[in-house]
């Protein structure tokens, strides 16, 4: 036997285990399938994939420590006050019926602890978002802990170095988190190197540089929080980079959603970012001081902050949207960038729209990466068929992560509709139970229809054969994407 037929031997040796390994690991029947037909149908770049991006890593340990179990260990004491505080509460009609669903469902779920004083600012630009924030850090008298996706050395990373370097001179404590795959050759050696030099701690998250992480560089950290002296956080879709200012070269603008919070909720996200820090290597940051007393009156304003990831014992984020969905008496409105739903979702919104509730959907019209927008045309027509209203922004690129529910209840996170982000990678979401948020966010979203083309069975129509095919090639796909 020659060497080409014994490599050609160990090759389909290690196939077959490939095989047996998805068929044991029990997943969705519709992602099992998608990937024995790519080891299938492409037998080099299905198994080489399968074993970057298919290895089912969430049933070992991938992390030291999750979010959710230390609030649970942590803060059982509040947690269970909370759980007394639900039982008792009363449900005088449909709508607060549905907000003690969500409210047990994230402290069953994901220990998600309900902060009963907060505000909240919403950013729509990232003009504003970054204004508010370089201001806040440049007021920054303890601390700042900044923890993207995406961060990039260039003229607003550079703006934001300048002013870390100011503050790490004062004294203040400095960490940034960023991560592994998401900032990749992003970021210069000259700015890493400025930063370490002034003092300024940074990780990456599921550093790629480490051995054998090339092995799990499906697991993205995709969470964006800041949280300055423990008292201000911020969240939404934004990264750190120019073009959520300008729309970079690709794109006439960028429209996106950040929120800043001040109050109670503040220590949640704070918590999240410094279980991250541990997890990035080996300090474990829990003193007092990076939780201090709440100092600035806040509102009667109930929010719980959701995570999800690799660890997580359930897909909270997933759970989430799919209750919200279902718990819709009047309207749904949804914005995010990619829709790839999976079946559960899919039949929720049917279902929904069948039901005649006023279901709303707004994606990207104009798309930074081809595939997911592709594979998302195949999700179109039975949900046009149950009557949902679907609209693609085409101003820009639109990058909100946003769902809002009878004009009471929004979620606004780093979370996308699409099986990625709710079963893979690590994410995070704040619930706000607040009408005046949710309204501001539904005068936004019809805002950004005068920006948008309504997609109706006459587009899809123009959709040739050709094209059709492809997008539904790649849907097969879709589960493992």
């Amino acid at each position: 036997m020659n060497p080409a037929q014994i490599l050609n031997y160990i090759f389909w040796i290690n196939a077959v285990i490939a095989v047996f390994i998805i068929i044991l690991d029990n997943r969705p029947p519709e992602v099992s399938i998608s990937w024995i037909m790519l080891i299938i149908f492409f037998p080099v770049v299905g198994l080489f994939t399968f074993v970057l991006f298919g290895i089912n890593w969430k049933k070992t340990k991938l992390t030291k420590q999750s979010p959710d179990t230390l609030f649970s260990t942590h803060l059982e004491t509040i947690l269970n006050n909370q759980k007394h505080f639900l039982k008792k509460r009363s449900l005088p009609d449909e709508a607060e019926n549905d907000k003690n669903k969500l409210m047990n469902l994230l402290m069953n779920s994901n220990s998600s602890i309900l902060t009963l004083k907060n505000n909240c600012s919403i950013y729509h630009t990232g003009e504003e978002f970054f204004r508010d924030l370089i201001k806040d850090l440049e007021n920054a008298k303890s601390s700042i802990h900044l923890e993207f996706f995406i961060w990039t050395s260039d003229r607003l990373g550079e703006e934001i170095k300048e002013i870390l370097l100011k503050k790490a001179a004062e004294g203040v404590e400095i960490r940034l988190l960023f991560d592994g795959v998401g900032s990749f050759g992003r970021i210069s050696y000259r700015y890493k190197r400025e930063l370490k030099k002034a003092g300024i701690k940074y990780k990456y998250y599921l550093d790629l540089a480490a051995p054998f992480a090339i092995i799990k560089i499906n697991y993205c950290n995709h969470r964006k929080i800041a949280v300055i002296d423990g008292e201000i956080a911020y969240t939404g879709g934004m990264n750190v980079g120019y073009e959520y200012i300008s729309g970079g070269s690709r794109f006439e603008s960028w429209k996106d959603t950040q929120i800043r919070l001040i109050g109670e909720s503040v220590s949640i996200f704070q918590t999240v970012f410094l279980v991250d820090w541990y997890n990035s290597g080996d300090e474990l940051l829990l003193d007092r001081k990076y939780f201090p007393e709440n100092t600035i009156t806040a509102t009667e304003m109930p929010i719980q902050v959701a995570t999800s990831g690799a660890d997580s014992k359930w897909d909270s984020i997933h759970q989430m949207y799919f209750t919200m969905i279902t718990n819709a008496n009047k309207e749904i409105y949804i914005q995010t960038p990619y829709f790839i739903p999976d079946q559960s979702i899919m039949t929720a919104l049917e279902t929904a729209a069948l039901s005649g509730i006023s279901v709303n959907i707004l994606m990207t019209g104009i798309p930074d990466k081809l595939i997911p927008y592709w594979a998302a045309h195949t999700y179109f027509e039975p949900l046009l068929n149950a009557g949902v209203n679907i609209f693609l922004y085409k101003k820009g690129f639109m990058h909100s992560k946003i769902v809002i529910i009878d004009g009471t209840i929004v979620t606004i996170g780093s979370c996308n509709l699409d099986m990625r982000s709710f079963h893979i990678n690590y994410e995070i979401n704040a619930l706000i139970y607040d009408s005046e948020i949710a309204g501001e966010m539904i005068t936004s979203f019809y805002k950004d229809l005068e920006f948008s083309e309504t997609v109706t069975r006459a587009y899809l129509q123009k959709t040739g054969i050709f094209r059709k095919f492809r997008n539904s090639a790649i849907r097969i796909l879709s589960p493992v994407m």
